[in-house]
């Protein structure tokens, strides 16, 4: 059980929010560029992720221009991962749990633009700070990520509790930073900083 943080941190995919399908848009684009002469940059999926514009313009920027069918195909694809997003099982039951007990509640999430639209879609019933890496300019598990929470949230980071799937960007970024940390890996026994489902936060 969390010992009374006054602020908890959530990841989104893979821990509020599931893929029923993954289509995997923005790799066919890099694949297609690769292809076609583009040389690979270290940071390119840094910059699909902490860009604020339409992927198109996100795409010129790198210096991309696929042709119209592959742009319309990827639009399809987008929305077909969109539509398939749903919370898992426990997410309601445990946000409202800790809303009900004074907790305040935020979403970090390392994505590109469209999919900041799930969090309205699927989470628009709870009061959130969103700190999602294309609006805020910088990725998990970059320190500075954390540190944007801790000043748009006014919680010091030893009152704040981060939650994800992710190892690295979840629980060792966070855990580094000063955040108390679980790291979420479904279906197993909790242990110690390991927990199974979300339950395991608001149960002894």
């Amino acid at each position: 059980m969390i010992s009374k943080p006054k602020l908890v941190v959530f990841d989104l995919f893979g821990t509020l929010i599931r893929f029923r399908a993954k289509t995997h848009p923005y790799r066919k684009i890099l694949t297609w560029a690769k292809e076609n002469g583009r040389r690979p940059r270290s940071d390119d999926a840094r910059q699909l992720m902490t860009i604020d514009m339409p992927p198109v313009a996100v795409f010129k920027q790198l210096g991309i221009s696929p042709p119209p069918e592959l742009l319309a195909q990827f639009h399809a694809d987008v929305a077909e991962e969109l539509n398939s997003l749903t919370l898992f099982d426990d997410v309601e039951a445990v946000l409202n749990s800790l809303a009900r007990a004074g907790v305040r509640l935020a979403v970090c999430s390392n994505l590109a633009q469209p999919y900041g639209a799930v969090v309205n879609r699927l989470l628009s019933q709870f009061d959130l700070i969103r700190c999602l890496s294309y609006q805020v300019g910088c990725i998990k598990p970059d320190a500075e990520i954390y540190a944007w929470l801790v000043r748009e949230s006014g919680v010091p980071k030893e009152k704040t509790v981060f939650v994800g799937d992710n190892l690295v960007a979840d629980f060792e970024g966070p855990t580094q930073f000063g955040f108390k940390a679980f790291h979420l890996a479904r279906g197993v026994k909790s242990k110690g900083q390991v927990i199974g489902s979300l339950f395991d936060l608001i149960t002894e």
